[in-house]
């Protein structure tokens, strides 16, 4: 810059692009008087000097450059000028015909004529290399560099004059010459012509846009264009009649339709051509699927109403959905086959930069017309409400939406293949041209996936709808295998025999996991169908399928434990080891279904935790896209590169976020749902809750039933106690007074021997390593079988607690027995705490022992609790004792 001392300071020049010559002609040709001043331009100028030398020998080279522009400048001005003159003559008749507009523009140039012959130009600029070194004002202002910027604008002026007196000068002759072009052979050679000189006329018409007759122009312009379209449209017909064979016509039309500006016209024709052989393809399937003899021919590809006449054409008979299914991915494969033809095709007629839309445009017809077709062929194999009509299934809708994400896969990568290297490269660039290219792909990829989306768009009914399906679905499947579970317990004779209830326990244990296959598959469509999203509905929906199955479950064994008890005397007299063999059976298959619940919700958290991050790369792509398109978007940002491929698992994200919607709602959702132990996490959410509390239930009714099974007979043996004859009779009936306390009664006998012999009946399945960690799983609360006894016994006492948490303490209070030993027992040297004898035992058994033995010892624990409170509830009903 130039300071105040008249001293010239160096400017910085950090960022500056090209050389020194082009910035400095950059800075002459800038059109807005306000961008250039003198200062600037002599600071860039003289940028490089270092010394006083060096700054007098560049000002000195300076003011010789500025004399050769100024010459230069000069000389073009003449140029013009000479034009000008031979011009005028010629254009006399139509400046007359302008009127005023057209005088004041004369009188300028005449101006500037005389201005360009002034001697003083060239010896103002003379002056500059004298005065720059010695005055710092003549640095400030020099005429000659204003004089340059001001003969810079000056041509521009001049070039625009000549364009408006040239376009006035051809415009009657041009628009005279067309309707012979048009008239008699409408040969591509005259078309071409008359197009070439309708876009001179229209370039002349925006040369004259500020000259009387506007109006006239533009009528002449539009029926002249109306004519030449009208003539064309036989030609493009024909032409795309024959692009089978010869492209050389079709690739001059879209010439002449570019020129026209109405290639979207062209397209659009094109692509109604195309698709044809699909659309007959697809209709031909419906004879092969119907007996009906009323079909109506495949519709024409450009009728407007296409696809209302389509209906018709589909069987009214129920069909093998199989069939349907089977050739779906062969006529998905000959559209392929269209769109790799129609790639090479479009880049050579319409030029790589527009192939990419011109395929997704014919994708789109492919399918445009037969949306309503293929909606009613998948209802018909399943219908979308959930009604349960049709003759297949979700699993057969399931195997067609998989062709179509791999279809649709495949047809992205035909769309997007042109327009990938352009990308690449338009990624390493930077400015607004990088800006504007990001935002040119990001809006093709928006454009092509609103196609994808519309070509799934038969299958967005089943997306939302997903929940009911499935639940339809599966139900069905679950209510026949709720029928077999009640199958297998119904009947006055199951348990009344080993075989019987060995064959009950079989056919339960066969059926417990049986409906874990679907509830997989339930999941499985779920991932495939929404990708995640709406993910508590379709959690409770398969939760809901296994806890019904829970419930069944354990209704069965209720049932089965209710049937086996009511005829106790049966029980009683017939018990057999074999009875708790069976019996057990129960807890393995509880402790198998509880096993497979805790596996199937574990495997099932790990793919919801793979969803989160899927999800969170689609969320991410949809936020790129949504920058890189939007209007006020920064340039220097990041560029948005086109995708060269989508593979079937992101086409499935595309499109159950575009059918379900929600992203951001689900991700938290998903999140919440994936967190586990591993990850850290405090609170963890359980995906089935209904099922695990089903399954809880499931593990007391086993509780029960095997408790009921291993206390028959004590309970038969005890049940009369309290009414006994004995409790009457005299001393005399025991035939002494001293055989009462050594011998016990025949009621006590057999419980003690029922007592011990149960050690001998749990130890087999105790035995099995396999069958013991089954059964562990669900021994949790077994204790909980023996309150009743001691509840009845409380009851018998007359005390009447106050509240159920006091009675409920009482209750444990009087099982447990340590807190009353004092009361009830003797000292003795074997007292509760003495279990040094048991622990050397144990120390000798190794883990598998032990572990058998502990299972042994803890329904013997709850037996013998549960028989010792029955015991005495029974002795103190008893009515009346003697004296003995």
């Amino acid at each position: 810059m130039v300071d105040h001392g008249g001293n010239v300071m160096t400017a910085a020049a950090a960022g500056a692009e090209g050389s020194m010559e082009e910035r400095l002609s950059e800075l002459l040709s800038s059109e807005s008087s306000e961008e250039f001043s003198v200062a600037a331009y002599l600071n860039l100028a003289l940028a490089g000097a270092s010394g006083e030398e060096e700054l007098q020998a560049q000002m000195t080279e300076l003011a010789l450059q500025l004399q050769l522009q100024t010459q230069s400048c000069h000389d073009e001005i003449g140029r013009i000028g000479a034009e000008l003159r031979a011009i005028l003559p010629r254009c006399a008749a139509d400046v007359g015909r302008l009127g005023v507009g057209l005088d004041g523009m004369r009188l300028d140039a005449e101006s500037l004529l005389q201005a360009s012959k002034d001697p003083n130009i060239h010896n103002k600029s003379r002056s500059v290399a004298e005065t720059e070194p010695s005055s710092s004002s003549s640095l400030s202002t020099p005429p000659p560099m204003e004089t340059l910027s001001t003969l810079h604008a000056l041509r521009s002026s001049l070039t625009a004059t000549k364009g408006i007196l040239e376009a006035a000068a051809s415009w009657d002759s041009t628009i005279a010459s067309i309707p012979g072009l048009l008239s008699g052979s409408s040969s591509s050679t005259h078309l071409a012509q008359a197009v070439q000189a309708l876009g001179r006329l229209e370039a002349g018409a925006k040369a004259l846009k500020g000259m009387p007759g506007k109006e006239e122009r533009t009528e002449a312009i539009a029926k002249i264009r109306t004519q030449v379209e009208v003539l064309l449209k036989p030609q493009l017909l024909q032409a795309l009649q024959k692009m089978d064979t010869r492209l050389g016509p079709l690739q001059q039309c879209v010439s002449m339709y570019r020129q026209l500006d109405k290639l979207d016209a062209l397209q659009e024709e094109y692509v109604k051509q195309r698709p044809s052989p699909i659309h007959k393809l697809w209709f031909s399937f419906s004879s092969t699927t119907t007996t009906s003899s009323s079909e109506t021919e495949p519709f024409p590809t450009e009728h407007p109403n296409a696809t209302t006449e389509t209906k018709s054409s589909e069987p009214t008979s129920t069909t093998d959905p199989n069939t349907f299914i089977t050739w779906l991915p062969g006529w998905y494969d000959s559209v392929l086959a269209l769109l790799t033809e129609e790639r090479r095709r479009s880049a050579s007629v319409f030029g790589g930069a527009v192939a990419s839309q011109v395929i997704a445009k014919v994708l789109k017809e492919c399918f445009r017309p037969i949306l309503a077709s293929f909606s009613s062929r998948l209802a018909a194999i399943c219908s979308p409400t959930g009604d349960g009509s049709g003759s297949g299934s979700l699993e057969s809708i399931g195997s067609a939406y998989e062709s179509t994400l791999q279809f649709l896969s495949l047809a992205y990568e035909q769309m997007a293949g042109l327009e990938s290297s352009s990308s690449s490269n338009a990624s390493g660039g930077g400015g607004a041209t990088s800006g504007n290219t990001s935002a040119t792909f990001a809006q093709l990829q928006t454009d092509m996936e609103s196609v994808l989306v519309l070509v799934a768009s038969p299958f967005a009914s089943y997306q939302t709808n997903f929940c009911k399906l499935e639940l339809s679905h599966s139900s069905e499947t679950q209510r026949m295998v709720a029928r077999d579970v009640r199958g297998a317990v119904s009947g006055k004779q199951v348990g009344a025999t080993l075989s019987s209830l060995q064959d009950c326990m079989d056919r339960l244990g066969d059926l417990a996991p049986f409906m874990f296959p679907l509830a997989q598959g339930a999941v499985d469509r779920f991932e495939l169908f929404n990708c995640g999203h709406r993910p508590s509905e379709a959690m409770a929906t398969v939760d809901a399928l296994l806890s019904k199955h829970v419930q069944e479950l354990a209704m069965s064994v209720g049932t089965l434990s209710a049937t086996m008890t009511s005829d106790g005397d049966q029980l009683a007299a017939n018990f057999d080891e074999q009875h708790v063999q069976c019996a057990l059976e129960v807890l393995r298959m509880a402790g198998s279904f509880r096993r497979d619940l805790q596996a199937f919700e574990r495997k099932t958290r790990e793919r919801i935790g793979g969803l989160v991050g899927r999800m969170a790369s689609s969320m991410a792509q949809e936020k790129a896209i949504a920058e890189a398109t939007s209007s006020t978007r920064n340039k220097s940002d990041g560029c948005f590169i086109l995708p060269d491929s989508l593979s079937p698992v992101e086409v499935e994200y595309l499109l159950a976020r575009t059918v379900c919607g929600g992203s951001n709602n689900s991700f938290k959702v998903l999140q919440r749902l994936a967190a586990s132990e591993a990850d850290g996490a405090i609170v963890i959410v359980p995906l089935f809750p209904e099922s695990m509390e089903a399954t809880a239930r499931l593990t007391s009714s086993c509780h029960s039933f095997v408790f009921d099974v291993c206390s028959a007979v004590p309970r038969h043996s005890l049940e009369g106690m309290s009414v006994m004859p004995v409790w009457k009779q005299g001393s005399g009936f025991f035939g002494g007074g001293e055989s009462y306390g050594v011998l016990p009664q025949q009621y006590m006998t057999t419980v003690g021997e029922h007592m011990l012999s149960l050690v001998q009946a749990l130890e087999p399945f105790a035995s099995s390593p396999e069958a013991l960690s089954l059964a562990n799983e669900v021994m949790g609360g077994v204790k909980d079988v023996a309150l009743q006894p001691w509840r009845d016994f409380l009851a018998s006492t007359g005390y009447a607690p106050g509240s159920e948490s006091t009675r409920k303490e009482v209750v444990d209070t009087l099982m447990r027995g340590k807190e009353l030993a004092e009361y009830v027992v003797k000292e003795s040297n074997n007292s509760f705490d003495d279990e040094e004898e048991d622990v050397e035992e144990e120390e000798e058994l190794d883990e598998a022992e032990k572990a058998s033995a502990a299972f042994c010892n803890q329904w013997l624990d709850v037996l013998g609790s549960a028989v010792t409170g029955r015991l005495l509830e029974r002795s103190l009903r008893i009515q009346h004792l003697t004296t003995k």
